[in-house]
């Protein structure tokens, strides 16, 4: 995990449970430039407030929680309803869970990593 610094680049939170992905997604956002924090389970948004991040990538399950939940949480405090979430799940009604929590937009699982980067693009553009 880097520590952010927000003269490099701008800050991306993911909160993924699979470390394998979660790895794998830090990696290829690192590598295009992107301060990137990689949270394994379920945070309240007053801990990611704390990272001022331009974007939240966020898992539908969580080990100790539920993603979308905290999406809704994140979507009506003050200090974070502006920042955009894209969930990230291999759920098979991941479109509908999205429009319910409001989040930005989602990403079904298995995805590749032009799809992951394209869609950060899009928001942090």
């Amino acid at each position: 995990m880097n520590l952010v610094n927000q003269d490099m680049g701008k800050c991306i939170v993911i909160l993924e449970d699979e470390k394998a992905t979660l790895e794998m997604m830090e990696i290829a956002l690192e590598d295009e430039g992107y301060d990137v924090i990689a949270i394994n389970h379920h945070e309240p948004p007053e801990y990611i407030v704390d990272f001022a991040p331009q974007l939240i990538l966020l898992d539908v399950r969580l080990s100790n929680g539920y993603g979308h939940l905290l999406c809704e949480d994140l979507k009506k405090n003050p200090s974070t309803s502006k920042i955009p979430v894209i969930l990230v799940s291999g759920a098979g009604n991941l479109e509908k869970i999205a429009k319910e929590c409001k989040a930005n937009s989602y990403l079904s699982k298995p995805f590749n990593m032009d799809e992951l980067l394209t869609i950060t693009k899009k928001y942090l553009a």
